[in-house]
Parts: C-alpha cells; sequence; structure tokens
C-alpha cells in the first residue's frame, strides 16, 4: 500500500500531473478492453480543454435499449452521420465499426469549438435517433484536488426538461442510492452549477467526502479513476465495464 502512496505527491490528492496521468491510463483500460456490441452504447474518450490545454475524461451512455432491433440500428448509424446534437458542427462524431477500428475512431472529432466571443462550446454529439442518453465528465477540482463528476441528461421525451434534478433521479439514481443522496443535500449529494467548460448549468457530485472514501485505498495511479468511480459513480448509474478491469490484469 505504501509502494502505491509513493507514485503521489499527497495521497489521495491529485495535481494536475497526476490527474492527467490517470486521465491516460483511464482512456488506455478503454481502447484495449474487449467490449464487442458494449462499445457502441458506451463510450469513453480523454479530451482536452482548449482555453488551458488540461485533460478530463468524457463518457457517454445511452439511458435505454430501444425495444425494436431497427431502431437501435438506426440510432446507432445516427450516431456516426452528424445530426442535431447539442452543437452540430463541433466535429464530434462517434464511429460505430467493428472493434478492430475502435483505436482509431476514438482518437479522431474530439475537439470543442469556439463561439464568436472566444467562449468554447459544448462538445456536440449526433442523436441517437431520439434515444435519451447521459454525458458524464471527469475534471479535478481545483481546489479539492480531487476528480469531480459532472453530468448531463440530454433528449429526454418531450415535455420533460433535461436540467432538472427529479429528472436526475428519475433517470440517473438506483433506488437503493435516492434516500441517502437526498438527505446528503448540497455537500456530499447532486448539486448544480455552471460547468467548469461550457459555464452551462450542470450538475455534478460534490468532492467534499471523496478523500475520506479513497483514503482507506491504496492503489496504484494507473488504477485511481477505476476505483474513483467504484466509489461515486454508482449514485448516478455510472459503472465501468468489467472487461476494463479483467483485462488489464490478464495483461500484467
Amino acid at each position: 500500500m505504501s509502494r502505491h502512496r509513493d507514485e503521489y505527491r499527497q495521497w489521495p490528492f491529485l495535481n494536475q500531473e497526476e490527474f492527467e496521468l490517470a486521465c491516460a491510463f483511464f482512456d488506455q483500460r478503454y481502447v484495449r478492453a474487449s467490449l464487442g456490441p458494449t462499445r457502441q452504447i458506451f463510450k469513453i474518450r480523454s479530451r482536452r480543454t482548449l482555453t488551458t490545454g488540461n485533460s478530463y475524461i468524457e463518457i457517454l451512455r445511452l439511458l435505454q435499449l430501444p425495444e425494436d432491433e431497427d431502431e437501435l440500428s438506426l440510432a446507432l448509424s445516427k450516431l456516426g452521420n452528424g445530426g442535431d446534437g447539442l452543437n452540430s458542427g463541433s466535429g464530434m462524431e462517434i464511429d460505430i465499426t467493428e472493434e478492430d477500428a475502435d483505436e482509431e475512431a476514438l482518437r479522431s472529432h474530439t475537439s470543442s469549438e469556439t463561439n464568436s466571443k472566444g467562449k468554447q462550446e459544448p462538445p456536440g454529439y449526433s442523436l441517437y435517433s431520439h434515444q435519451p442518453y447521459v454525458t458524464y465528465e471527469i475534471h479535478l477540482h481545483p481546489t479539492y484536488s480531487m476528480p469531480t463528476l459532472w453530468f448531463m441528461l440530454h433528449d429526454l421525451p418531450m415535455g420533460e426538461p433535461s436540467f432538472d434534478v427529479d429528472a436526475v433521479y428519475r433517470y440517473l439514481v438506483p433506488p437503493e442510492y435516492k434516500s441517502r443522496l437526498r438527505a446528503a443535500g448540497v455537500t456530499g449529494g447532486v448539486s448544480a452549477a455552471p460547468h467548469p467548460i461550457t459555464d452551462i448549468p450542470a450538475f455534478f457530485i460534490h468532492p467534499c467526502q471523496t478523500k475520506e472514501a479513497m483514503e482507506s485505498f491504496g492503489c496504484p495511479i494507473k488504477d485511481y479513476l477505476m476505483v474513483w468511480i467504484g466509489l461515486v459513480g454508482g449514485c448516478v448509474g455510472l459503472w465501468i465495464p468489467s472487461e476494463m478491469a479483467r483485462d488489464e490484469k490478464e495483461d500484467q
């Protein structure tokens, strides 16, 4: 345990360099994992801000699979063909070809655009044939020096606002977490604030209690985000495919 903690300047906190390395290892896990069909509905990519060049992780997940197979095929095809995403024209498209081409696909079309005022726009996504989806982002918190999980809902059924805490509890929070999260309030539960890049209102899990949760673990930096998501992500429906952990162990 102490050997792993020597990899950090101050466990369990991360400085920017350590966070960059943790993001790179996490992205590498996803690229190398044998995910099969899961890769079509669960996307992970490492991104960088245009203003500072700092890394962050972006995760996109379809909330529910269409029951009709043809509808799913249409949804997945639209995902790679542009469309009316959050910021159409941002150049972000997601490939749905065979897994052998995943690494190249995951490295392309990943830059955000800037608007006429120089402010960075949110990444644009093609529509999943109007299938609801969620985007998660992992950013390093400048004050707490811990990863922070941001998330937003998209393309909810007509009449349902995406930026609504009740929708978060309805679509993302598993039943066993609902009462605990509501009791946590602003500190430790689901909070809302301007997104760290776009300034658009978004939800996040407050990082104030992350330190205590991580302190009991001793993990190398290559496993940091895997452990952290295991502690933080489940309360808002974020789980990492088991293949990302299993393949890593087999390679050792």
